[in-house]
């Protein structure tokens, strides 16, 4: 543009700081601001709005706020949009406190919150744990007059369903059909997720079918939530049959549903279907991960095929996986469940040798012969 002689306006370089935002290149953004002030273009609201919004998504939080004071500085008057996203930001780095007071700072200067601004701080709250404060921006919000939407009520009922706080989340539910506002798909998961995790597949299967009465349809990951609560209580006809059901609805089954199908069918002595379940998920050409392999040493272990066990181990430092303490410590266990104390001493070498770090259950094991299981963080139990 400039090498015909064409001085780029404000507008053609809010188009080029937007696309390098996109990409992440804040740098590059960030020197074209600095380019504007030589050439004279005024950068606008729109220009610095797009840099905080850039720096927010990019991790870089004390750039974001330096950038959006001086455009204060400048006296360039900030929009609803921009407030917004100063609060959105600060939510999602884990800045609530923060954000809830800024919000306050910008109404005394005529900043008008909506219904997405208290959702980014319901949102925030709740994935710091602070259930009551995310309850008292809802409560403000409703006193505010503004109407909470299907956002708001999702996210209230997934964090009080996470922290085993169903009653209030069912209450949540409640209010939200009492406005008239229809759950989604992930609000019903959320709701679901709740049920299987007390054990109460009766209920969850309720939620399940409802979300077909009223013409939804359930995703891979409602499937998956319900084939894990029926896996923890060792139902793999259940869980099977929902497996089945999502290959003919056209659903695609990931990595967490054969993942979990192949520990249930572990669990429960089934190692002939639990191999056909894997060798079906690597046609498909879903590729394990350290979870899947820890779910299949683990069975294997537990049914007696140490030999079997050390084969995955073997797959995995040939496909370049990284064997995490909690494979080492199954297998520790299996060879020393065997008396073969040697192989079980060798493993703990490897493991050093590996840059891994024994824990407490290593020692345990070696020491009194004690194995726990733990449970890994997507519900699969893993060794």
């Amino acid at each position: 543009m400039i090498d015909h002689g064409i001085e780029p306006s404000v507008v053609s370089y809010n188009n080029m700081v937007l696309g390098n935002c996109r990409k992440g290149f804040m740098d590059v953004a960030a020197a074209l601001l600095s380019e504007m002030a030589e050439k004279n273009v005024k950068p606008n609201v729109i220009t610095y709005s797009m840099l905080v919004d850039g720096y927010f998504k990019k991790g870089e939080t004390e750039k974001a706020i330096a950038i959006f004071d001086s455009m204060l500085t400048l006296g360039i008057s900030p929009t609803d949009v921009t407030y917004n996203t100063v609060i959105n930001g600060l939510c999602r780095v884990g800045q609530t406190v923060a954000a809830k007071d800024r919000m306050e700072e910008f109404v005394a200067k005529g900043f008008a919150p909506i219904c997405m601004t208290y959702n980014s701080l319901i949102n925030g709250f709740m994935k710091e744990g602070e259930v009551n404060s995310a309850l008292a921006v809802y409560n403000e919000m409703c006193e505010t007059g503004i109407l909470p939407n299907v956002i708001t009520y999702t996210t209230l009922i997934d964090g009080l369903s996470k922290r085993k706080n169903l009653d209030l989340a069912l209450k949540m539910q409640r209010e939200m059909r009492g406005k008239g506002i229809e759950m989604d798909v992930t609000c019903y998961n959320a709701l679901i997720d709740a049920f299987c995790k007390r054990n109460d597949m009766n209920s969850a299967r309720e939620l399940f079918d409802e979300i077909l009465d009223v013409g939804l349809s359930p995703t891979t990951g409602v499937y998956n939530t319900m084939i894990g609560g029926y896996r923890d209580l060792y139902n793999m006809e259940s869980a099977l049959d929902l497996y089945k059901r999502m290959k003919n609805e056209g659903i695609q089954c990931d990595l967490e549903t054969y993942t979990t199908l192949i520990d249930g069918l572990l669990k429960v002595g089934n190692i002939v279907l639990a191999s056909e379940t894997y060798q079906e998920m690597l046609a498909k050409n879903i590729v394990p991960d350290v979870i899947t392999y820890s779910v299949l040493v683990r069975g294997l272990c537990n049914k007696g095929q140490v030999a079997n066990a050390r084969k995955v181990l073997e797959e995995m430092v040939k496909k370049s996986i990284t064997p995490n303490v909690l494979v080492y410590n199954t297998l520790i266990a299996g060879y020393f469940r065997e008396g073969n104390l040697q192989e079980a001493f060798r493993l703990h070498d490897e493991m050093l040798d590996r840059g891994l770090a024994p824990d407490d259950a290593t020692y345990d094991i070696l020491v009194n012969g004690n194995f726990k299981e733990t449970v890994s963080s997507n519900g699969a139990l893993s060794v």
